[in-house]
């Protein structure tokens, strides 16, 4: 125990809380929640970086370009490894009608990347546990925050911009957008006994660019990785 950990991250023992940043690192991401913390460390790690921060006297771990469902498994059992015992996960979506910048509660989740099913045949769908879901809304309600509910699917990394990807979203007019990691952060956090939440928000449509620099449009990322940092903070 804590041995994979130490090599990781330094540490064999890890703070029991821990926020997941994910998607592929952009320093600019980390600056934008990092004034949220009361104190953080330097920024380490070549394969993940990752800090460790204070927030009213309760000590996390940050990680950041946790990108796809391999390295999401991973990492949760690195978590696992170091102690940690609840974990916030913070992913990107792309919404087909959802404006950029709303958070996104996944209530459901389709698992088209394919490691939930290679586990368990039976489950193409994995759902958010009923008791995160409770504090998450009560959390946003409390914080007079703005956020949908959704059912969503998790594709692998390597199949952007794939016909197959496209054809599911057209027929399936029930979910809203597609990521990478949900449904193997949900899946296997729960198996691993792990207190698990999960919020995303809209990074991109079938109208604006992942890669796109509009002002208005870096604003309200920025501006949705805030709130549900801070929904984090309430919930861990």
């Amino acid at each position: 125990m804590g041995r994979y950990s130490s090599v990781t991250f330094g540490r064999s023992r890890l703070p029991e809380r821990c926020i997941i940043y994910a998607g592929s690192y952009v320093p600019r991401r980390k600056e934008a929640v990092r004034p949220l913390f009361d104190k953080w460390r330097l920024v380490r790690g070549n394969w993940i970086p990752y800090a460790f921060g204070e927030k009213n006297r309760r000590d996390f771990l940050i990680l950041f370009n946790v990108y796809g469902a391999a390295l999401t498994l991973e990492v949760l059992h690195l978590l696992k490894d170091g102690g940690v015992k609840k974990v916030f996960f913070i992913g990107s979506l792309f919404a087909k009608n959802v404006p950029v910048g709303t958070p996104v509660l996944p209530v459901k989740v389709v698992d088209k990347a394919g490691i939930v099913l290679m586990d368990d045949q039976t489950k193409d769908e994995v759902e958010l546990n009923k008791t995160p879901a409770t504090r998450i809304r009560s959390a946003f309600n409390h914080a007079d925050q703005p956020y949908v509910e959704a059912k969503i699917a998790s594709v692998p990394c390597v199949l952007h911009a794939i016909n197959s990807v496209k054809q599911f979203l057209r027929n399936n007019t029930d979910v809203v957008g597609v990521e990478l990691e949900t449904s193997t952060f949900l899946h296997f956090s729960k198996k691993l006994h792990m207190t698990s939440y999960a919020v995303l928000y809209v990074s991109d449509t079938e109208h604006v660019s992942l890669i796109s620099g509009a002002k208005t449009v870096r604003k309200a990322r920025r501006k949705a990785l805030r709130e549900i940092t801070k929904i984090a903070f309430e919930l861990l």
